[in-house]
C-alpha cells in the first residue's frame, strides 16, 4: 500500500511538472502586443499592452518626431509619418507600426451653422449643407451640378431642395449685358424653358433684382411655379465670378422641413467660397 502511493505520488510529481512546463509554454505563446497596426491623428494618443504575461516591459519608439511612448505603452502622435512602437519583455520584442495622420482641421463654417452641417467642394466652388441631407452630383464639359436635398422616406415624395448649377466662364460680363439678359426674362419665357425640358408648368410673380455678394456679381429671380398641381415658390441666385457662374436654385414647396429650406439656402449663399 505504501509502495503503490509513493509509485502513484512520483507519477503525479511527474505529470505536475510536466503540466507546469505545458502552462508555461501556453502563456509564452500567448504573450502578444495589443495592436500590430495602429493609426492616429496628430494630438491624439493610444495606449498599447502587451497580454500574457506580468513581466517588466520596456517601450521604444524608431521616430520620435512622428510617434512618442511612455514607459506605461501610452503612444502620442507628434507629426504626420510613420514609427515603430517596440516592446521588450524577457529579452523578445514585439512590434507595432504607427501611422500618423495629419489633424483634421475643424471647419469654422461647419462648426457656425444654425444646423448640423458638412462641407462640400465642387470644382473651385465649396459650399455647406445639412448633413441629414443627401447630395447626387453630375459633370459635363464645361458645368457641373449639385442637387441637394432632405432624406426621405419616399422617394418619390414633392420635398424642397436646392440645385447648384456650377458653368464655367471667361470673366464678367459687361453690365449693359445683364441688363439686356434679365431684361428679358418674364413668366412666359420662364413657361417657354421648362417647356423645353418637357415640363408643363404656370408661372406668376416674377421678380428680378441684383444682390450683394462679395464673390462677383449677383442677380436673384423669384417666381411662383406650378407643376403637376404643386405649387412652390423658386428663388433662383445667380452668381458670377471670373471663372463662373454659380446658378443656386431653390425650391420651396413649404413642406416644413428640418432645417427650413430657406435657412439652408441663406446660409449656403452667406457662406459660399470660390477659389481663384
Amino acid at each position: 500500500m505504501y509502495f503503490h502511493l509513493s509509485s502513484f505520488q512520483r507519477k503525479y510529481s511527474r505529470y505536475h511538472q510536466c503540466n507546469n512546463i505545458y502552462l508555461q509554454t501556453a502563456e509564452a505563446a500567448q504573450t502578444a502586443i495589443s495592436q500590430k497596426k495602429l493609426t492616429l491623428e496628430v494630438g491624439k494618443s493610444k495606449v498599447l499592452k502587451i497580454i500574457g504575461t506580468k513581466s517588466k516591459v520596456t517601450w521604444k519608439s524608431s521616430k520620435t518626431t512622428v510617434a512618442t511612448v511612455s514607459k506605461t505603452g501610452k503612444v502620442t502622435a507628434k507629426k504626420a509619418g510613420k514609427a515603430t512602437i517596440t516592446a521588450t519583455v524577457d529579452k523578445k520584442k514585439y512590434a507595432c507600426t504607427v501611422t500618423v495622420k495629419a489633424a483634421v482641421v475643424a471647419n469654422p463654417l461647419v462648426e457656425g451653422a444654425p444646423f448640423k452641417a458638412q462641407a462640400a467642394t465642387s470644382g473651385n466652388v465649396t459650399y455647406i449643407y445639412p448633413s441629414n441631407w443627401t447630395k447626387t452630383e453630375a459633370e459635363d464639359t464645361g458645368y457641373r451640378q449639385v442637387v441637394l436635398v432632405p432624406a426621405v422616406d419616399d422617394a418619390s415624395a414633392n420635398v424642397s431642395g436646392i440645385s447648384l448649377l456650377i458653368l464655367d466662364s471667361e470673366g464678367i460680363p459687361e453690365t449693359s449685358v445683364f441688363e439686356a439678359a434679365y431684361s428679358e426674362i418674364t413668366a412666359d419665357s420662364l413657361v417657354s424653358q421648362y417647356a423645353q425640358q418637357g415640363m408643363e408648368v404656370t408661372v406668376d410673380g416674377v421678380t428680378i433684382n441684383k444682390f450683394d455678394t462679395d464673390l462677383g456679381v449677383g442677380y436673384i429671380t423669384n417666381f411662383n411655379l406650378t407643376y403637376n398641381g404643386v405649387t412652390m415658390k423658386q428663388t433662383i441666385y445667380d452668381i458670377y465670378t471670373e471663372k463662373n457662374l454659380t446658378k443656386i436654385t431653390v425650391t420651396d414647396i413649404s413642406d416644413n422641413l428640418s432645417p427650413d429650406v430657406k435657412q439652408v439656402a441663406n446660409y449656403l449663399i452667406k457662406t459660399l467660397q470660390v477659389t481663384k
